[in-house]
């Protein structure tokens, strides 16, 4: 954001005023910078595209992926849960226009007696910071999981398309736990691309797996494990991705409390018509 004309011409042409001028226009820049903007598309399942953050930082995609033990090899979540109608798929974004997007992705077992194990949800991100070369370095807060914090990560370099953590996740059902990779940890950094999961032993009858997933570019997190990418070449431009999960019960604490309520709403209405 550039100040105006006639602010200008307040100013007299100074090296003082000329370092005021330089500030308050950053200043102006970086309040703007913080707003992770809605995805320009998004899937069925949960795939977005082209998410602008910071001075000019665009996720390239966020793809959401799902394991389930017994359905095959880990995929779209929508089309891993469509294997068994016993499962079902949704996702809700917020926040967008703010400084922290989050998607809460939600995968729930409908069955009054059966259980599925073995469940594990990636989110991969292709961040491009640096709109020129793509350069970010990545750093790392990850210290003992507390609840509900992802279990594994992977930071790498994007080089072959045939060969990301998204087509490798898809083939192990796993991602590969550890640090970034040097190529990415240290200037001049790398294309990278970030990967985190979140596992579930086991999901009983009538309960849902919600994985939460948080976007910012102003430091914001949800967890206390998160993954930085900061712009080589654009200063301020820094995307953390971070996210919780867990098992939710039957019936989620929200819709009892709205159950909870409709009831006695009619409750009261029917003891009003009672009424002479």
């Amino acid at each position: 954001m550039k100040p105006n004309a006639p602010f200008r011409e307040l100013l007299p042409h100074r090296p003082l005023a000329s370092a005021v001028l330089a500030l308050l226009t950053l200043a102006a820049a970086g309040a703007a910078q913080a707003v992770v903007s809605p995805p320009a598309s998004t899937s069925a399942g949960g795939a977005m595209t082209s998410i602008d953050y910071g001075n000019g930082g665009n996720v390239f995609e966020l793809v959401p992926q799902l394991f389930v033990q017994g359905l095959g090899s880990a995929g779209d979540p929508l089309a891993v849960t469509s294997l068994n109608p016993l499962l079902q798929y949704s996702f809700l974004v917020s926040g967008a226009g703010t400084g922290l997007m989050t998607i809460d992705y939600r995968v729930r077992n409908a069955s009054l007696v059966d259980s599925f194990s073995q469940l594990r949800f990636m989110v991969y991100a292709n961040p491009d910071g640096d709109p020129v070369d793509f350069a970010d370095t990545v750093r790392e807060t990850w210290g003992v999981a507390l609840a509900g914090d992802p279990v594994r990560r992977e930071a790498q370099a994007f080089s072959n398309p045939a060969d990301t953590l998204l087509s490798r996740f898809q083939l192990n059902n796993n991602l590969t736990d550890g640090p970034p990779a040097a190529a990415c940890a240290a200037s001049p950094g790398c294309d990278a691309t970030l990967g985190l999961q979140w596992n579930a032993t086991l999901l009983g009858p009538g309960e849902t797996l919600r994985v939460r997933v948080g976007l910012s570019d102003n430091g914001q997190h949800l967890s206390s494990r998160w993954l930085d990418a900061s712009a080589e070449n654009s200063p301020a431009t820094v995307l953390t991705l971070s996210g919780t999960s867990q098992i939710v019960p039957v019936p989620e604490p929200g819709a009892f409390w709205m159950l909870a309520s409709g009831l006695a709403a009619l409750g009261w209405l029917a003891q009003r018509r009672s009424r002479p």
